[in-house]
């Protein structure tokens, strides 16, 4: 960088606040186990704008940032209020202020330490900002607060990992404890609360010890019963007959509700012939002896045979008893009315589908509930191939919810994902009513639980893609699919997170509002985005195009945006990302000076805003350290400059290149050198006989050969057209005809490089310029290569140079 422009008290202050914003946080929150998603408010927004802004007042800045300086004082009375609230946000505020007391423990007691503790235990699966509050203060007991850690805060702790599903870190803290300060029986409820979504193996790690106890209950074995239903796949019947056989030397007695339990494991494990001979025995009891949970494994095995009679006869039991029939037993007897509708029809339409879910309830003489609409919904879409089955299923939702069906997350999966994967994508509008139907009335207490939400999460990449595909594309509605993403804490995946950005920044109107979709994407989540991210981010934004909207280029400072956070994400941007950049600028200005060959007389041109796109990139260059300017770069600079006829600055380019071949040679070596120079030379020629600098092409031209970076065939191309450009015809025919192949270390011509000499002399020949130099010029080539004569002579030349330099 010229010495001037380093000390230019705007440069410097420039580079300042380009350092400060690229400067990673002093402060590391440290947890037991690193969230999925940062919380909405505080994930660090950034202010996106480009160095060649104008530059904000140092003083309003800094006032600008002055807030009111919270004390312990007031944060420990919102601390106790926040405590009373359950509000995780104040809480956490609260907490971190006083913190930084002193004496931390002068304003939170132990017992409201430990209260907060386990209220957080409570909601770290509905929120990851619960869990990080948690692992800070059982980390700050003893080395904060000075609190001797006794088994309760263990407790609490241990809670709030199997909650927010983080199981294997909770299992790894009480493998640290003692075994019996641990309540294994605790863990093992909180575990199977999940539903299996725990892994088998972080399960067996807890039943192990919990099996080790001197002393099992009725309850504990019903628990270890529950394990084997919950993982059959990892479970088998020598397991279940070993703990009856536990059982019976402990002397537990099987009673109905044991009884119960087995007959669900035996159904789970696939052993149905044992799960008859407990039924059968319950045969002889009358209907008032049964429990409700013989009830249940009664229709879950006649479910698992798929005896329909028997089920009917069960269910109309079941009523005659004033027992609530399980509905997944209605949704069985519905979908087997249904399909007799289907074998026995031609045509099945929504009355039918209707007519099957109120049979069912007349003989329940209950309601059918949300997973019978919803499950007959699904199963008439599996079944049913027709046109309009969409449309069926349309007004069968609408049906349930003219009847006050709940409306569940399950349902509407149910619906959006096919509405959203239609052929035409014509459905996307139902698919976004129904979800605001389900955002807007619905009690979306359901969404904080852990597994309906990571399987809710797969709707919006639905939603996603079916807005990518809308004409126009709805982006008001993505935006609002992301803000209820962030609310709800809920995640993508890398890759899925990649591919649906790029699909909905190529549907965008425009670079501002595809740039507005990455942002709110980043925000969701930035660490979700890995460097080769960063790079397909930075290539689709760059290639971003818009029938019929002309030549629109990426905006310079939306593009170094994106750069400045795969930054700040740890990732070193390359200098190929910002080469591409002004490789597109040329390319764009030369489509653009070709088609219109008037002058640039208003900032409002596209040339002239081109121009300052360029001008952009410079200033960045010089100014900015997010990084180092390289050979490549700075071509790709010079020839953008080339290409829109900014030749003044083109030269300020070459100079740099030119000063800093002493320290590239160093680096690279000599043949590295020639190579990163290489492009660099043909540009420079292509814009000295672009702008008629015949002196500065000379300058630059020996000072390229004297330091041996004139060797290419390609680079005497660039000379001799840079010669017949500035009309020194002669001196370009002795180039090639007397220097070209019969000096040492100079490339020979070939037909190429004669037929661009040959151009030039017939353009001066028949422009009358130079006519007899032009006729020799012709004269000499023919002497010289008359076998080539035939085919040059027949050649009316072609396009110049311009467009070919910055590409090699």
């Amino acid at each position: 960088m010229p010495f001037r422009a380093r000390c230019n008290p705007a440069a410097i202050l420039q580079r300042r606040n380009a350092a400060l914003l690229l400067r990673p946080d002093s402060v590391r929150i440290s947890s037991v186990v690193t969230p999925l998603v940062a919380p909405r408010h505080q994930v660090q927004q950034y202010r996106h704008s480009s160095s060649s802004s104008p530059l904000q007042s140092p003083f309003s800045s800094f006032f600008s940032r002055i807030r009111r300086a919270d004390t312990p004082e007031t944060a420990s009375k919102e601390f106790t209020d926040a405590l009373v609230s359950c509000d995780i946000n104040s809480l956490s505020t609260a907490y971190y202020t006083i913190g930084k007391a002193v004496q931390p423990a002068q304003w939170i007691s132990e017992q409201q330490l430990l209260a907060s503790m386990r209220a957080l235990a409570e909601k770290t699966g509905k929120s990851p900002q619960g869990l990080r509050l948690l692992s800070r203060m059982y980390g700050d007991i003893s080395r904060r607060f000075g609190y001797p850690k006794e088994s309760a805060y263990d407790e609490a702790m241990i809670l709030g990992l199997i909650r927010a599903g983080a199981v294997k870190e909770a299992i790894d803290l009480a493998a640290t404890l003692k075994k019996e300060a641990v309540d294994w029986r605790a863990m093992l409820q909180a575990t199977l609360r999940s539903g299996g979504a725990v892994e088998y193996e972080h399960v067996a790690r807890i039943v192990e010890p919990f099996q080790r106890q001197a002393s099992l209950s009725h309850d504990d074995y019903r628990l270890l019963l529950r394990v084997l239903r919950t993982y059959p796949d990892q479970s088998n019947s020598s397991q279940l007959v070993t703990l009856q056989k536990d059982m019976s030397a402990r002397g537990i007695a099987l009673d109905k509700s044991l009884e119960a339990v087995i007959t669900s494991v035996y159904i789970a494990l696939g052993d149905l012939e044992g799960s008859r001979n407990i039924i059968e025995k319950w045969s002889l009891l009358s209907t008032e002896e049964y429990e409700l949970d013989m009830w249940d494994a009664i229709v879950s095995h006649h479910i698992a045979t798929n005896d329909v009679p028997k089920l009917h006869e069960v269910v109309g039991k079941m009523r005659d008893a004033g027992i609530k029939i399980p509905q997944r037993a209605l949704l069985v007897l519905a979908t087997a009315c249904l399909d007799g509708y289907i074998d026995s029809k031609s045509r099945v339409g929504y009355r039918d589908a209707a007519a099957a879910i109120d049979e069912v309830g007349q003989l329940s003489g209950d309601l059918p509930g949300t997973e019978v609409w919803t499950g007959v919904i699904q199963h008439y879409l599996d079944k049913v191939d027709e046109r309009d089955s969409l449309d069926v299923a349309l007004q069968l939702f609408d049906e349930s919810q003219g009847r006050g069906i709940p409306l569940t997350a399950e349902l509407v999966r149910t619906m959006i994902v096919p509405l959203c994967s239609s052929r035409k994508g014509q459905y996307t509008e139902d698919a976004l009513r129904i979800y605001d139907e389900y955002m807007t009335f619905a009690l979306n207490s359901e969404l904080e639980v852990e597994t309906v939400r990571r399987r809710f999460a797969g709707v919006y990449g639905k939603l996603f893609y079916a807005c990518a595909r809308a004409s126009p594309p709805p982006m008001a509605s993505v935006i609002r699919l992301l803000d209820d993403m962030r609310t709800l804490s809920i995640d993508f995946t890398p890759s899925n997170l990649i591919s649906w950005l790029v699909l909905l920044m190529r549907a965008s109107p425009d670079h501002n509002a595809a740039f507005t979709l990455y942002s709110n994407f980043h925000s969701l989540n930035p660490a979700a985005i890995d460097e080769e991210g960063y790079n397909v981010i930075l290539t689709n934004f760059l290639g971003l195009k818009w029938e019929g909207r002309g030549e629109a280029h990426a905006p310079p400072d939306l593009f170094v945006s994106i750069m400045k956070d795969m930054a700040r994400a740890g990732y070193q941007p390359s200098s190929h990302a910002l080469t591409s950049l002004l490789k597109t600028y040329g390319h764009t200005a030369t489509r653009l000076r070709r088609s219109s060959r008037r002058p640039a007389l208003s900032p409002e041109d596209p040339l002239s805003r081109l121009g300052s796109s360029i001008s952009s990139i410079h200033t960045l260059i010089k100014l900015d350290p997010l990084l180092p300017p390289d050979i490549p770069l700075l071509t790709s600079l010079m020839d953008a400059y080339n290409r829109i006829g900014s030749t003044f600055e083109a030269f300020e380019v070459w100079d740099e290149i030119v000063q800093r071949r002493g320290r590239e040679e160093e680096r690279r070596g000599k043949e590295g050198v020639r190579e990163i120079y290489k492009p660099a030379i043909n540009v420079m020629l292509d814009t000295c006989g672009w702008s008629y600098q015949l002196a500065k092409a000379r300058k630059s031209w020996s000072w390229a050969r004297r330091f041996g970076l004139a060797f290419d065939k390609k680079h005497y191309e660039a000379w001799v057209e840079c010669l017949c450009r500035c009309g020194s015809l002669s001196e370009a025919a002795d180039v090639v005809l007397d220097q070209m192949g019969k000096e040492n270390g100079v490339p020979r011509a070939d037909r190429d490089t004669l037929r661009l000499l040959c151009k030039f002399g017939r353009k001066e020949r028949d422009k009358g310029k130079q006519v007899a130099v032009a006729q020799g010029v012709l004269n000499r080539v023919k002497e010289a290569y008359p076998g080539w004569w035939d085919e040059l002579k027949q050649e009316g030349g072609g396009k110049g140079r311009r467009g070919q330099a910055g590409s090699q």
